[in-house]
């Protein structure tokens, strides 16, 4: 019997941004079977649709979030103006008796990453079963990594650590075959875990063929914890009965965390706020395994100085963007993070920044071989941007001023 040909159909835009060159005026995108077969000036195929005034980029790829956080409606206060007193209130928050289930938590931040134009994402967890029920209810088109969190220092902790990881792990043959998520760990910050339990988990990684995350140079006050066992932080861990300081050497330094992760299969340095010239450097010399995740609206949340964004792009460093979660971010819309930095960084190529949502986004997760880039034999999922009726030398700067979007294929 003979079967139907998969549908084909071809996508005209005023504006075409494939990622992998300079964006194509009335270009055209052909779509086959969901799969892009051709991106230029015209189709060979008869049915073309033309979308009018838009720019067509790939779906946006938010790299970095915390889910289960999605029910807050504004970011969780600093009472007295530190990190720590902000991570009180994250551990107050997790303490609350009528919080809504996890899953219903992780589906309403899945809805709203996927009506922000993100069709990959990289979540950060705390609970399995609660995560593969969301995410199973999640629609095909959003791919998500979902790193499993350790958290802790306690020695007898570390075993039970290691083998929620090994299970998490071993779940990555049955949940890849579904073409919906993957697996990664994220040993979580250097004031929580040691570098053992990191070295540990950057070798799972590289067994396991997966990415690893971790939340790194992130605050002064985690920089004043590793140099001398000090500050304000240790005074949140003496708090909660959980500073052990034979877990961290006085003196380990953020280079020693980069060393370790950089043996995993590919990592994600989180945040990354305080990295200095030599550990950029260090990011640049491995950017086919380590990325640095900016998190720009949480950064300015916190008050830190100013991020080196230009001066890492500049010396080759991979660096993707993320929202972080509704704790420090108003939403998990990273294209209003993406805005948010092209006002504040304009020495920075617009084409560079739109890569950190869409390209090198996809590549610190592993998912650039099919998300990321219009450029034949990805995925055809696509985000149609509304363009005022002017023109810029630069039509990426047109970007910044869209007024819709939508998810094309």
């Amino acid at each position: 019997m003979d079967h139907a040909k998969p549908a084909t159909v071809a996508y005209r835009a005023r504006y075409v941004f494939p990622i992998t060159q300079p964006p194509i005026p009335n270009g055209v995108v052909t779509i086959q079977a969901g799969i892009i077969r051709q991106v230029g000036i015209r189709s060979s195929v008869a049915e073309e649709i033309d979308l009018g005034n838009v720019a067509l980029l790939p779906g946006l790829i938010n790299a970095h979030t915390h889910l289960e956080f999605s029910d807050l409606v504004s970011p969780l206060p600093r009472p007295d103006g530190t990190f720590a007193s902000w991570i009180r209130s994250l551990i107050a928050r997790r303490r609350e008796a009528d919080l809504m289930p996890m899953a219903h938590r992780i589906s309403r931040g899945i809805q709203e990453t996927l009506a922000a134009g993100v069709v990959g994402v990289g979540d950060i967890f705390t609970g399995d079963t609660a995560a593969m029920s969301a995410y199973d209810s999640a629609v095909p088109s959003l791919h998500v990594v979902g790193f499993r969190e350790l958290l802790g220092l306690a020695p007898d902790r570390q075993a039970a650590l290691m083998e929620s990881a090994d299970a998490h792990l071993g779940l990555r043959a049955n949940l890849e075959a579904r073409e919906r998520w993957r697996v990664g760990v994220s040993p979580h910050a250097p004031y929580t875990v040691g570098p053992s339990l990191v070295e540990w988990a950057a070798g799972r990684s590289a067994q396991h063929q997966c990415p690893i995350a971790m939340h790194l140079a992130e605050t002064s006050e985690e920089l004043e914890l590793l140099a001398d066992h000090s500050g304000p932080l240790v005074e949140l861990l003496r708090e909660v009965n959980a500073w052990h300081p034979e877990a961290i050497p006085r003196g380990t330094r953020i280079q020693d965390y980069l060393e370790r992760l950089s043996m995993g299969h590919r990592a994600l340095v989180i945040h990354g706020n305080f990295l200095d010239t030599e550990q950029q450097e260090f990011l640049a010399q491995r950017a086919d395994v380590l990325s640095v995740v900016y998190c720009p609206r949480t950064h300015a949340y916190f008050d830190h100085p100013s991020y080196p964004l230009a001066e890492m792009l500049q010396r080759g460093v991979r660096v993707a963007m993320g929202t972080d979660s509704r704790a420090s971010n108003p939403d998990l819309d990273v294209f209003e993070d993406l805005r948010w930095v092209a006002a504040r960084y304009p020495q920075v190529e617009p084409s560079q920044l739109l890569g950190c949502v869409t390209a090198a986004a996809a590549d610190a997760l592993g998912l650039g071989n099919f998300l990321g880039r219009l450029m034949p034999n990805s995925l055809g999922s696509m985000l149609a941007v509304g363009l005022p009726k002017h023109d810029a030398a630069d039509p990426h700067e047109l970007l910044w001023e869209s007024s819709t979007r939508r998810v094309i294929g």
